[in-house]
């Protein structure tokens, strides 16, 4: 017997679009990337992330490697694909492979991303992550400063960006965020000419200072509120429509 649907679920893909050039409006002159994690919040990555293409975006983040494997026959050869929480060791030639860029949180990411562009005589993409207050991934304090007394550990490796991530960004008037970012402008000299990157959805809306070179934002994409207590800018994305 087929099963009879209790609701329908319905997703805007032209809120999808909308939401997308919304933010590329807020961050003025910063590229957009999206944040599409978890299988694009769940409804659907490989459908979803198209879209985005479509209105604009060509750097799109995951969190795992997996996931971005799983996306590298939905998008153009343009796009770019990063993996926020780094590699598992062993996998680094994967990723090469499909030309995925990883995010480099840990001295051992980069010795072991570094020691596959030496083995292959080139130069490979990366984005370093430095821990400016979040406290959940990126270089340490510590580890910053053993990466800037030896620099030579980045032979090889092109950094596509130096970034971080704002913990308190739907709270726009928390302390934190300024430190954050002031913490992330004061490390940008030891990497001179390299983009930054810091805010996600609710630093979009922070200002220019926190937009900086690319935004990565999330759940506003897909119609969350980027800030608490205050109207929201997005559109719904999601409609549920069920008998009662």
């Amino acid at each position: 017997m087929t099963p009879v649907p209790s609701g329908i679920l319905t997703i805007d893909l032209s809120a999808l679009r909308a939401n997308y050039r919304r933010l590329c409006q807020e961050a003025a002159t910063s590229s957009v990337g999206a944040v599409v994690k978890a299988d694009a919040y769940g409804l659907g990555a490989s459908r979803v992330a198209p879209i985005f293409y479509e209105a604009g975006c060509r750097d799109f983040f995951v969190a795992h490697l997996e996931e971005a494997l799983a996306l590298v026959a939905a998008l153009p050869a343009d796009a770019r694909l990063f993996v926020l929480g780094g590699l598992f060791k062993g996998t680094e030639t994967v990723c090469a492979d499909a030309n995925i860029i990883p995010v480099l949180n840990s001295l051992d990411q980069i010795a072991d991303w570094a020691a596959l562009a030496k083995v292959r005589g080139d130069e490979l993409p990366a984005v370093l992550q430095v821990d400016t207050g979040m406290a959940r991934l990126g270089l340490s304090n510590v580890e910053l400063l053993t990466l800037l007394d030896k620099p030579s550990m980045l032979d090889g490796v092109r950094l596509h960006c130096l970034m971080s991530h704002l913990a308190c960004a739907d709270r726009s008037e928390h302390p934190r965020n300024t430190e954050q970012m002031n913490r992330l402008r004061s490390i940008a000299p030891q990497f001179p000419g390299v983009p930054l990157s810091l805010a996600n959805s609710g630093g979009v809306f922070l200002g220019k200072a926190f937009t900086a070179d690319l935004v990565r934002p999330g759940i506003a994409l897909f119609g969350g509120a980027p800030h608490g207590g205050r109207s929201n800018p997005m559109n719904p994305v999601l409609r549920l429509d069920i008998r009662v």
